[in-house]
Order: structure tokens, then sequence, then C-alpha cells
């Protein structure tokens, strides 16, 4: 790999990691497997880096391509269970005081049913949409 893909990979690393640890993270439930996650993501796009042609399509889409499976790779190989919406409250503190704590309850509640209707895909669209960060387009 040239000076040039080296650092323009760093630059796309940088950029990226957070939303595909978040994304990771959402997916998985937990830190230490997003983390591990992650890592054979970006191992994945470096090895593939020099091959990737941007006339076929976006690098973000590509990137989270590679997260997809790498995610579902885990799954398979691990047999865990699947994802839980409640996942998402799991970094998340409530107000102090019992007001705060009932109300996250709640919401968490509330979350948990409404993602408890969507199936399997339209779960897939909103951890990409609000923990991956990529626009409508890049999801479809």
């Amino acid at each position: 790999m040239n000076q040039n893909a080296v650092a323009e990979f760093g630059r796309f690393y940088e950029e990226w990691f957070d939303r595909v640890y978040n994304y990771a993270r959402q997916r998985t439930g937990s830190g230490t497997r997003a983390d591990e996650i992650v890592s054979d993501v970006f191992a994945r796009v470096l090895d593939s880096w020099d091959r990737f042609d941007e006339k076929k399509g976006d690098r973000r889409v590509w990137l989270f391509s590679i997260a997809f499976r790498s995610i579902a790779d885990h799954y398979r190989s691990e047999a865990r269970r699947k994802w839980s919406p409640l996942e998402l409250f799991a970094d998340r503190k409530p107000e102090p005081g019992p007001a705060g704590e009932l109300e996250a309850s709640d919401e968490q509640a509330r979350l948990a049913a409404a993602m408890a209707a969507l199936d399997e895909r339209a779960r897939e669209a909103v951890a990409l949409k609000f923990y991956g960060g990529l626009t409508n387009r890049a999801i479809a």
C-alpha cells in the first residue's frame, strides 16, 4: 500500500471508527464484543482498501456492509442471544430520584414495545441510522 493510500485509510478510520463502534455496540450490547468486531471490520477494510472501486459504490456503504457481515459472523460463531431493544439504555443514567427512575423505566418499556414490533430488517435500519450515522440513501 502506498503512502497516499495509508494516509487516506487513516483519515477514513478516524472519521468512521466511532460510528462503526456505536453500531457494533448497539447490535451486540457489549463494549468488549464491539471492540472485537470493529477491530475485525477495519482489518478487513485495510486488507481490501486498494481493491475498492469508488465507481461501483460509496465507501461508507461498503464499510457498513463489512460491519454487518462481521456482526452476523459473530452471532453465528458465538451462538449469542438476539439483540434486545433494552440494550439501547445500557449506558443511560436516569435523572436522580424516584421520578427520574420511573420516567426512564416507562420510556424503556415504550421503546422495547416499539422495537419488538419491528422485524429484523427494520431494527437493522434503525441501528444503521441512529448508531451508524448513515443517511437514508446509504441505508437503502
